[in-house]
């Protein structure tokens, strides 16, 4: 299932992936993951702001 993933960061930038896979925190809980269905994107944590997902991936 791919949905819609948005990151802002701390100088106010966003990205947005509209096929994203799947996104996480790494183990050391400093990077954030983000797979989509062409790339691996790694950012460290402490440049993000807040992540938003689309809710649609939770409806039952």
């Amino acid at each position: 299932m791919l949905y819609r993933l948005k990151v802002v960061f701390v100088d106010n930038k966003e990205l947005e992936w509209e096929n994203t896979e799947k996104h996480g925190f790494s183990d050391d809980l400093e990077l954030f993951e983000i797979t989509t269905a062409g790339e691996i994107i790694v950012v460290p944590l402490k440049q993000i702001k807040y992540i938003s997902c689309d809710s649609k991936i939770f409806q039952k």
